[in-house]
């Protein structure tokens, strides 16, 4: 995050005795271990590198991404995999019933899978690139 949306100054505590200095040399602090200090913000990156602890978060905590579930992750992995193999179209890719080969899949994806998914997957494709509409196998 930038410097100048940290606070101006902010408490630590130090777990030991340490000294630390600004980048420029021109601020230092001086702390024993279990003290906590009000410090300003030029010195919080040698507070940070020496291990000292903020009391309150120096940056805004990330808004949480929705995660999608491993069975939601895994079937769009597949899907696009599949997707991806059929436009490719290397008979190598397939095996003699024309499902793709768990080999070929294994390469595009990085999580593990069974078979049926596999083939799940790659119906659901057939008939999304078929655009037939017919979503019962």
């Amino acid at each position: 995050m930038e410097l100048d949306k940290r606070p101006a100054s902010a408490r630590f505590t130090s777990a030991r005795n340490v000294t630390i200095t600004s980048e420029f040399g021109d601020m230092c602090s001086v702390f024993e271990a279990g003290q906590t200090r009000q410090i300003p913000k030029a010195l919080f990156n040698a507070a940070l590198v020496a291990g000292l602890v903020p009391e309150d978060p120096l940056e805004p905590a990330p808004e949480p991404v929705a995660n999608q579930t491993t069975e939601e992750r895994t079937t769009t992995g597949l899907l696009e995999a599949c997707k991806t193999l059929i436009a490719r179209g290397v008979p190598n890719d397939f095996t003699m019933a024309g499902v793709p080969r768990a080999a070929s899949v294994k390469k595009l994806v990085d999580f593990n899978f069974t078979n049926k998914d596999v083939k799940l997957a790659f119906e659901q494709a057939m008939h999304e690139i078929e655009q037939d509409g017919n979503d019962s196998t």
